[in-house]
């Protein structure tokens, strides 16, 4: 990945991995002053081959004037001038990936909302809805843009994190550079890795776990994690690159920059590309 970015190359292993709970309070889960005291180096000690271009990513399309998930969001991202898009994939009975966040949806003169993998291709083309293989060759057109493919926990129990992971696979083979695979799952990333994907994110509960045994073995591209689950001052360096989330407002984008966030993901992406302030720092 790419595009609007400061610090740690794209798929760089820069500095040492921080393989030591040092620092850690594990009864708080929160950080300590020593983890923060290696967290973050002034601007002027880090080196033109550390710089990268940071991104601005949006989350689900631009939600703002589209329905989300669809090529019509991404079409709008675009326009706006984002340079990485996050959406989430879910199968259907035929096993087939759509691009939809939730797991239940009501179809049309139905009485209830039925689970996505119970639903037949057929009926979810009656929805506002774009298959992934839409997704791609809409992709393949654009291929400035970065993204994070998201298989959430319940679509990997729902169909299985092999069968999941694979049908993803399979179908990024030729794009897979500007492809991201997202999960909270570190045993489904180190498939996905073993199975041809580039590039791996981990969504992360609290900035502790970045330091658990399973992630530094794993050391994957990105780590995600909702800005209000930090709980230290800075962000703790390592392989990877912090995504921060959710981000609307140009204050925030400006604070997380600070602390140590690399990208933001957003859901409000007309009012950041409108910011000065953001622009500023970010270089959008």
């Amino acid at each position: 990945m790419q595009r609007l970015f400061f610090l740690y190359g794209r798929g760089q292993r820069t500095g040492p991995l921080m393989g030591t709970t040092r620092g850690i309070d594990k009864n708080s889960g929160c950080c300590d002053e020593r983890l923060r005291g290696h967290s973050a180096r002034s601007e002027s000690t880090i080196t033109p081959a550390e710089r990268i271009d940071s991104m601005l990513i949006a989350h689900r399309g631009d939600t703002s004037r589209q329905p989300e998930n669809t090529i019509a969001a991404f079409e709008g991202a675009h326009s706006l001038g984002a340079c990485a898009i996050q959406a989430q994939v879910q199968f259907s009975t035929e096993g087939t990936p759509w691009c939809c966040a939730h797991p239940n949806l009501k179809l049309p003169g139905a009485r209830r909302a039925k689970p996505l993998h119970r639903i037949s291709d057929r009926d979810l083309r009656q929805l506002p809805m774009n298959t992934f293989a839409q997704l791609l060759d809409w992709a393949g057109r654009h291929r400035h843009l970065d993204w994070f493919i998201e298989l959430q926990d319940k679509t990997l129990k729902s169909v299985g994190a092999e069968q999941a992971v694979e049908a993803v696979a399979r179908r990024l083979r030729h794009q897979s550079d500007a492809f991201a695979l997202l999960t909270r799952d570190c045993r489904t990333l180190r498939l996905a890795r073993s199975i041809g994907c580039d590039q791996v994110a981990l969504k992360l509960d609290s900035v502790v776990q970045c330091l658990s045994i399973e992630v530094l073995t794993l050391a994957p591209d990105y780590l995600l994690i909702r800005d209000n689950r930090i709980d230290c001052a800075e962000l703790p360096p390592g392989p990877w690159q912090w995504v921060v989330y959710e981000v609307n407002s140009a204050e925030e984008a400006v604070e997380w920059r600070r602390r140590g966030a690399h990208h933001i993901l957003t859901g409000n992406l007309p009012l950041l590309m409108r910011s000065r302030e953001a622009s500023d720092v970010y270089g959008f």
